[in-house]
């Protein structure tokens, strides 16, 4: 377990990171976005940028950032994630669209955010080119170019890094089995145990916000788990599973956090390795996940903390009935394939912001 304070956090997060990072797999690309340069690069209106991110100008009480064309792998599902602060009364908005054979798409919403009460992502949006299902834009045909546009209000709302993950369906695979250079087996992050089940009034639900209180409290911030799921929570989903909200939420606090999809255990490694827990998304049925508490599962969050010598995965398991049983080690070639199959490698990427994430 680390110990940083909110302050110093908040102070790393506002001297920004040293330089642009793209994370490129053979199923996806994150595309992030958190340099002065990068900001000063979209058209905008009612905004300003100061150090490493954007905020308002005096006479506005919201303002948009355009950004230019960005042209990456071909791809048929986004993922959007934000870093920002809101603080009591301001909220973000981010939505995207994508060029077509036929021109530019209609601009698809994936919400309000917002560290108060009221966040909510976007009603239903469904057209030929594709359909938001609460934070993952899913296309019916690849496309290569996306634009994105950023939406602040709120005198104090600032924003300091936006990232977009673009994937391929028919490449969750494609890693598969890769190989591993083995220098993160037999190693586990000291991440702090907690389970979600110990909560009455909802908890059964709560993965997510119990993974990423987990991974908070890593940092030393000792947010409980009701504390995250009050402040995940989606008013339109009725849940606190939204995946960009989660990692926004950390982000609030300082931390660099983003959605991404990784394309094997062997990608994960480097991340463990480095100190730095994931939060994954998984599914499976009965009898294909042996060891696990829940007997099945259609989406399931929980911590990737390590591998054990075998490179076996290492796992902080919310679903566990009581804390001091979270803590579970899942069969590599099982696990690794439910994860990639579910969710595509879905990962959340948390960590200080002055960290170098590989």
């Amino acid at each position: 377990m680390r110990f940083l304070s909110v302050a110093l956090l908040t102070a790393l997060a506002c001297a920004g990171h040293a330089g642009a990072l793209t994370l490129t797999y053979p199923n996806s690309t994150t595309t992030i976005h958190e340099r002065a340069a990068e900001f000063q690069s979209a058209e905008l209106s009612g905004l300003q940028v100061i150090q490493n991110h954007w905020s308002l100008t005096a006479a506005s009480r919201s303002g948009t950032a355009t950004s230019q064309p960005i042209t990456v792998p071909a791809f048929d599902e986004l993922i959007p994630s934000w870093n920002s602060v809101t603080g009591k009364s301001g909220s973000v908005s981010v939505e995207v669209r994508v060029q077509t054979p036929a021109g530019w798409s209609r601009w698809y919403s994936f919400g309000r955010w917002s560290a108060a009460e009221g966040r909510s992502s976007a009603d239903s949006q469904k057209d030929s080119t594709g359909q938001v299902n609460t934070d993952t834009l899913r296309l019916n045909a690849k496309a290569t170019t996306f634009q994105y546009r950023v939406t602040l209000r709120g005198e104090g709302t600032q924003v300091r890094l936006v990232a977009f993950n673009t994937s391929d369906r028919s490449k969750r695979t494609a890693a598969l089995d890769q190989p591993s250079d083995k220098k993160a087996w037999g190693k586990t992050n000291v991440v702090p145990q907690r389970s979600q089940m110990i909560y009455p009034d909802g908890g059964e639900v709560w993965c997510s916000p119990t993974s990423v209180s987990m991974i908070l409290a890593d940092y030393g911030l000792n947010v409980t788990v009701p504390e995250a799921a009050k402040g995940m929570y989606d008013r339109a989903y009725d849940g606190t599973g939204n995946w960009p909200f989660n990692t926004a939420y950390a982000g609030e606090l300082g931390l660099r956090a983003f959605v991404t999809r990784l394309p094997s255990l062997a990608a994960a490694e480097k991340f463990t390795g480095a100190g730095v827990p994931l939060a994954v998304s998984l599914g499976w049925k009965k009898g294909e996940l042996p060891g696990a508490p829940l007997g099945w599962s259609n989406g399931h969050l929980m911590v990737l903390v390590g591998f054990d010598a075998k490179g076996n995965p290492v796992l902080n398991d919310p679903a566990a009935p009581s804390n001091d049983t979270v803590r579970r080690t899942y069969p590599r070639a099982a696990f690794e394939k439910l994860w990639l199959t579910h969710s595509g490698g879905v990962a959340y990427v948390i960590a200080p912001p002055d960290a170098d994430l590989p």
